[in-house]
């Protein structure tokens, strides 16, 4: 029985030490650098998610300048008072 027991030992480090193995090549496959690929010539798809990527929030700023009205300007609502 111990016998039995020890080669099963052996042969589950054998199948883990090769699991181990091809997860790390697969894990290499993933880390290796994908050539680069000019924008110009990326799919639209690309390019937008790359823009989408570049393009940041703008938090608490409001995007839209404000400015003080004119006070020599004709003011319509004014007048009719």
């Amino acid at each position: 029985m111990s016998k039995d027991n020890e080669t099963n030992e052996i042969e589950d480090k054998k199948t883990n030490e090769k699991e181990n193995t091809t997860e790390e090549k697969k894990s290499k496959e993933k880390d290796k650098k994908q050539p680069f690929v000019p924008l110009d010539k990326q799919s639209k798809l690309s390019k937008k998610e790359f823009h989408a990527s570049q393009r940041g929030s703008w938090g608490n700023l409001n995007p839209v300048t404000k400015k003080p009205p004119n006070p020599k300007a004709y003011n319509r609502r004014k007048t009719g008072r």
